[in-house]
């Protein structure tokens, strides 16, 4: 791109008053769900189980977000990249979210610490009898997965990336009051310096969380993909959030000469990109685990492939990967936003039943006897033909809950610029066009 524009003249950047009414919609909604899901929790009773595996998931959700939403930042910064330096600004926000998230997610590491045996089987008394068949499985994993280490080690995770967002946060609002060109070329080109050694913190961090936090639910399976599978997954819904995000801006009256349908085509671009990049990661992790046909690997697959899970993996398929795959492979699709639209909010919709296909899973443990006598064998054990769904309407309150409590923290974190005013580079991503 060589061309550049400047800033429309009658273009609206600031954020006035938008991130105030945001905070408010959003903490009225999620506080309102909040109560309504924890009524329902008690009423569901059986230790609180359902809702905090369903809470789980909700917080997966809108943790996915702003954990993509910092790759966005940290990758734009390291490539130079141009055309999405109108967004960065919104991406920050997102991201902004992280040390809210790190107390929402304090509702279901405490209860463990405190000692909840009822999340992760890993903390159930019985596996540290000799006499448990899955005793072998274990024991040489017991020093890791301690609940006072796994309460540590989430902190530690959390105050990264807080470090991390937070960092570039306030260097891109310092190049916004930068006294001249050469003082905000001087910041972006610090900021391109440590997004290197970001990245690969921000890689191995994300490998560690997501393995502790989510694929520890059933601590007997294990994957080398799934944390590159859910980074995939939370990148696609980073830019349909983006997408929507830039949207409901415009309808405000802000960004309306900044963000045109050229930045949309290629958020389009990377939805398709990342959707693909999805169910290569997914098809992958199935495709090596079945034909290696490890018991341990392909239990995993067994209870979602052979029970009432069967028809959520094939609704997974079409909807998270065969329909907006094929649709967005259209260069009008991305370009006509009322579709483009469409498909960022279907998406985001079926990233929820990705992560609910992922967890929920767990929530049902087996009793088994045995010569030894009767164990508690946790997630993916018996008959899967008996496995059920088990559906509750909390499932849905507790994820709308964090979507609305997410959106009051981006409200929060809504001040100053919509856009990075003083880039260096934000005259070419002004002109930018998709050939």
């Amino acid at each position: 791109m060589s061309a550049t524009k400047s800033i429309h003249p009658d273009e609206k950047y600031k954020a006035d008053k938008m991130g105030g009414r945001l905070f408010k919609v959003g903490l009225a909604a999620g506080a309102a769900l909040l109560i309504i899901s924890v009524i329902l929790g008690a009423t569901k009773g059986d230790h609180w189980r359902r809702f905090l595996y369903a809470y789980v998931v909700g917080w997966s959700f809108v943790f996915s977000i702003a954990l993509g939403s910092l790759f966005f930042i940290i990758s734009h910064h390291l490539t130079r990249a141009k055309w999405g330096i109108v967004l960065r600004r919104l991406a920050e926000f997102m991201a902004g979210t992280l040390p809210f998230l790190f107390v929402l997610g304090l509702v279901f590491v405490l209860p463990v610490l405190f000692g909840n045996k009822h999340l992760y089987f890993w903390t159930h008394d019985g596996l540290h009898d000799p006499k448990h068949p899955l005793w072998h499985h274990m024991h040489h994993k017991f020093g890791w997965l301690d609940p006072a280490f796994f309460a540590g080690r989430y902190v530690l995770y959390m105050a990264v990336y807080i470090g991390l967002a937070r960092y570039f946060a306030k260097k891109s609002a310092e190049m916004d009051t930068a006294p001249d060109a050469a003082a905000a070329a001087a910041i972006a080109d610090r900021l391109r310096v440590v997004a290197g050694p970001a990245t690969v913190a921000f890689g191995f961090v994300t490998l560690f969380s997501i393995t502790d936090l989510f694929m520890t639910l059933s601590p007997t399976w294990y994957s080398t993909i799934y944390s590159v599978n859910y980074f995939a997954g939370a990148m696609l819904a980073t830019y349909c959030t983006l997408a929507l995000l830039a949207r409901v801006i415009q309808q405000n009256g802000k960004l309306v000469h900044s963000v045109t349908v050229e930045h949309y085509h290629d958020i389009g671009k990377y939805m398709f990109g990342w959707t693909f990049f999805w169910i290569y990661t997914a098809f992958s992790q199935f495709m090596l685990q079945w034909y290696g046909n490890i018991p341990e690997e392909t239990i995993f697959y067994s209870y979602r492939m052979f029970s009432d899970w069967q028809y959520v993996s094939l609704a997974l398929l079409v909807g998270q990967w065969a329909f907006p795959y094929l649709c967005l492979l259209s260069r009008w699709t991305k370009r006509i936003l009322p579709l483009l639209m469409f498909f960022a909010a279907w998406q985001l919709v079926f990233h929820w039943v990705d992560l609910y296909w992922n967890v929920m899973p767990n929530a049902q443990w087996t009793m088994e006897t045995t010569a030894h006598g009767v164990f508690n064998m946790g997630p993916l054990a018996g008959d899967p033909a008996k496995h059920t769904i088990g559906f509750h309407f909390l499932d849905i309150t507790v994820w709308l809950a964090l979507v609305g409590l997410f959106l009051a923290a981006v409200g929060k974190a809504m001040k100053g610029n919509l856009i990075p005013v003083k880039d260096p580079k934000l005259g070419e991503c002004l002109a930018f066009e998709n050939y």
